[in-house]
């Protein structure tokens, strides 16, 4: 009888001693960080063209409207374009001969994208508050905005040129570590040992880009003129004819 006391005693001591390590690895879980976070979200809103879509450990596809592309995805656009559309509503034209990584933000790099080579175009709405910035990384740099329009391309050399239509742009080399602040109409580029270059005025930098960000500018001027027209001729009392 003694014996199995004995034995009693122990099991129910080392049964405590388990549910109590159980209890404690479960009440430091909620601090810990998930092993997979859930992505931001990148959405096919539109395509065309020969596009090659290739998902984590999958054979190469075509891209489904509406399909929510996990990161690890790569896109490669032969001739054609794909939009992607953000969950805050935000868009990324990725254009013709362009190859591009889905990746999931990290503490080391927070880049939702990864230009490996080509060109895109991004509309990113204003980020308020304490909404951190949606940032886009390159071989060379790291573009980061809270909400603007702006065009990057990454050429056979991996360097990096970033052309801003609206808001502020502030791209930094990934090796110099150094940033610089682009504003509307301007642009800057960086090289795969070099820092980001001195912004100047995008006509500058590439004459082919003489009128960039000039026809939206115009649009909406004449739109603004429009609606003024519009008011002031509903404004007017009318006579008979």
């Amino acid at each position: 009888m003694k014996r199995t006391s004995v034995r009693s005693v122990i099991f129910t001591i080392v049964f405590l001693w388990a549910a109590l390590g159980l209890a404690a690895a479960q009440g430091q879980q909620p601090n810990a960080a998930p092993a997979t976070a859930p992505f931001a979200g990148a959405t096919i809103s539109q395509w065309k063209g020969n596009i090659h879509l290739n998902l984590p450990g999958q054979p190469s596809s075509t891209p489904t409207l509406g399909e929510t592309l996990p990161p690890g995805t790569v896109l490669e656009t032969g001739g054609g374009r794909l939009l992607l559309q953000l969950t805050d509503g935000s868009q990324v034209l990725i254009r013709a001969h362009t190859r591009l990584m889905v990746q999931q933000p990290s503490p080391t790099d927070r880049g939702y994208f990864q230009l490996l080579l080509g060109r895109i175009r991004a509309v990113i709405n204003k980020r308020t508050g304490g909404a951190p910035p949606f940032e886009l990384g390159t071989p060379s740099a790291v573009i980061a905005v809270r909400g603007t329009q702006f065009e990057v391309e990454v050429d056979q050399r991996l360097e990096t040129e970033v052309d801003v239509i609206e808001g502020l742009v502030e791209v930094i080399g990934r090796q110099s570590g150094k940033s610089v602040l682009v504003a509307p109409g301007s642009s800057t580029r960086v090289g795969m040992n070099t820092p980001p270059e001195t912004p100047r005025p995008t006509a500058e930098m590439r004459p082919n880009m003489a009128n960039f960000g000039e026809g939206q500018a115009a649009n909406r001027a004449n739109q603004g003129a429009a609606a003024a027209t519009n008011a002031s001729q509903s404004a007017r009392p009318r006579g008979k004819p």
